[in-house]
């Protein structure tokens, strides 16, 4: 009997139709094994790309979120810190004007009059700034463009306050310079009560917007603080119950 016939008898006798059946499940089972092996490390590679990408987009945009609110903190700052350097000179001229000294009153005036340049040479800026870093709302009660109107008497902007105080104080002034002209307690009277309305929605404006970013920092602090919702950590030895 050949060797081909031979192996024939012996692959179709129990023993062989065994041996046969265990290489070819042992083969099947080591390629499937090899496959679950490499669908499982790419779909972990894939998971941990996905991930990796996901905290680099989150890190950016909190990044982003840090510098805008660090922006928008400095420039009410610097937004704050004129509007009282404003107020307090406007203030100084009218006590001035009040006390009866024309001197003192044309003294007060002349410094005032560099910050009056100042805050018009900002207030767009400003105003652009606001409704970038704040909102449109806040930045229409900062200048909403009513002092278009030469004869505005009754403002709704903070730039709508000062322009109504700062022409009763100068009317004040004016007036005074001239011997015909007489100041009235009426005059003064009028130019106290905008100095007055001014401060309270000077002190109102910039305690709105501080407690916005102040609430944007703590919304801020909480988004760094967050877990990843897309992604769920494995759980080590320490977190088991």
């Amino acid at each position: 009997m050949s060797w081909r016939s031979r192996l024939w008898s012996f692959l179709n006798s129990g023993l062989g139709l065994l041996l046969v059946g265990f290489c070819i499940t042992t083969l099947v089972g080591s390629l499937f094994a090899d496959w679950i092996q490499r669908s499982t490390w790419e779909q972990q590679i894939a998971l941990e790309q996905a991930r990796q990408d996901y905290e680099w987009e989150r890190s950016m945009r909190f990044e982003l979120l840090r510098a805008k609110l660090k922006e928008g903190q400095d420039s009410l700052e610097e937004i704050s810190d004129l509007i009282n350097l404003r107020f307090f000179r406007l203030q100084k001229v009218f006590e001035a004007l009040v006390s009866g000294n024309l001197a003192v009153s044309e003294k007060a005036w002349a410094e005032y009059t560099p910050t009056v340049e100042k805050w018009n040479t900002k207030l767009i800026i400003y105003q652009n700034k606001l409704e970038r870093l704040v909102s449109s709302d806040i930045a229409n009660q900062f200048n909403n463009y009513e002092t278009d109107n030469p004869e505005l008497e009754e403002p709704a902007s903070l730039h709508g306050h000062f322009y109504v105080a700062h022409k009763k104080v100068r009317r004040i002034l004016e007036c005074m310079k001239q011997s015909r002209c007489a100041v009235t307690e009426e005059m003064k009277a009028g130019a106290a009560k905008s100095l007055r309305n001014l401060d309270l929605v000077s002190d109102a404006f910039v305690d709105r917007v501080s407690q916005m970013f102040l609430d944007k920092t703590f919304e801020l602090e909480q988004f760094k603080a967050s877990a990843n919702p897309p992604f769920q950590r494995k759980r080590g030895p320490a977190a088991r119950r």
